[in-house]
């Protein structure tokens, strides 16, 4: 993957409304379709969406591509079977040129690279398909609105607890995802640029990992066998998490927090076996991806943007906030909170629904 890097989104003040009109507003009240693909739906008769799924190896995307089938079903959207990139950001323009193909009224996709993804965008825009991203914005194309949490937020937020329970000294391991994506790109930055300006006697030391298990394991068992650490982030709970604790239990460094030795750990995504590690006592902090709010959200989206419906930048009605990027597209931010052992049994969080 070769793209380039994109910034963070820019907030921007809302329009000023009176009270009455604003819902009107953030609902949208356009009367002509804009998925005009297989032809004109009108609202409320059955439309067709193509789902461009990334990598299905990763059980975040599975269970996300999994509720984006049920949530589709629930709002009445007709969804083709999800096709699956496998990483490959050539394979999924082919991808979403199959699915436009068959006339599909809608997209969702969940690009592999925030660059690579654009030529498949513009052609839906060329046929009047409207398209939703989710998890990961494009650096271009017409986007009717992006799904996703505020990244760089998420690793603040890590960065954050953890500093404060090391006493703000140390060495601490970043296992970054793939810095050639938005979301690895803006995890680590969240995380390290929060320790230099909150906790700067912190030490860290940045490896990559490129979304793969393995490389992540690798990474740690080479730094945590020769230095001395304090904490350990993970970007993604769900592809790192098993592999990082078989590499602390090899090493005698799986402890639970009221250990004196304890290697502070915390990561992102919210999976079910990481929220079990909090429970254990294993793992202090994870920050939850809202992977069942994007799945309702895209899909909802979907069927606004078919239907015709229009949104503006500003606070909407699910504690979440639509602002604009730098390339104009309207992203909802979607809340991702921290779980601890305090809420770690919070029955609203996604990983809690998960077998």
């Amino acid at each position: 993957m070769n793209h380039a890097r994109r910034h963070r989104p820019r907030r921007i003040a809302p329009v000023l409304l009176t009270a009455a009109l604003v819902p009107a507003v953030l609902a949208g009240c356009s009367n002509t379709p804009i998925g005009t693909g297989g032809g004109s739906t009108a609202s409320g008769d059955s439309a067709t969406v193509g789902l461009a799924g990334s990598f299905l190896t990763n059980p975040f995307q599975v269970v996300l591509v999994d509720g984006i089938g049920v949530d589709s079903e629930k709002i009445g959207l007709d969804l083709l079977p999800a096709t699956n990139a496998d990483a490959d950001p050539a394979q999924q323009i082919t991808d979403i040129q199959n699915l436009l193909a068959q006339n599909v009224n809608g997209l969702i996709v969940v690009p592999v690279d925030s660059s690579a993804v654009i030529p498949g965008i513009e052609q839906a825009n060329n046929q009047g398909v409207p398209v939703v991203t989710v998890d990961v914005a494009p650096n271009g194309g017409d986007v009717y609105m992006v799904v996703r949490a505020d990244n760089y937020y998420m690793g603040t937020a890590a960065c954050e607890a953890m500093g404060e329970a090391i006493g703000g000294t140390g060495t601490v391991l970043n296992l970054q995802g793939d810095l050639a994506s938005v979301n690895g790109l803006d995890r680590s930055d969240g995380f390290t640029d929060c320790m230099t300006e909150k906790f700067p006697d912190v030490e860290v030391i940045s490896r990559p990992t490129n979304w793969v298990a393995q490389e992540a394991a690798d990474a740690a068992q080479a730094v945590a066998s020769t230095t001395d650490l304090a904490g350990i982030f993970m970007a993604s709970d769900t592809v790192m998490g098993p592999s990082i604790a078989q590499v602390l239990q090899t090493q005698g460094k799986w402890t639970t927090s009221d250990d004196p030795n304890h290697i502070f750990l915390a990561a992102i995504d919210g999976g079910s076996e990481a929220l079990q590690f909090v429970r254990d006592g294993y793992f202090d902090a994870v920050v939850s991806q809202p992977a069942d709010l994007y799945s309702k959200y895209s899909t909802q989206y979907v069927k606004d943007a078919i239907d015709g419906k229009t949104y503006e930048a500003g606070p909407t009605d699910h504690d979440s906030e639509i602002v604009e990027d730098e390339n104009g597209i309207l992203e909802d931010l979607l809340p991702s909170p921290v779980v601890t052992k305090d809420n770690v049994d919070d029955p609203a969080l996604w990983g809690n629904s998960q077998g």
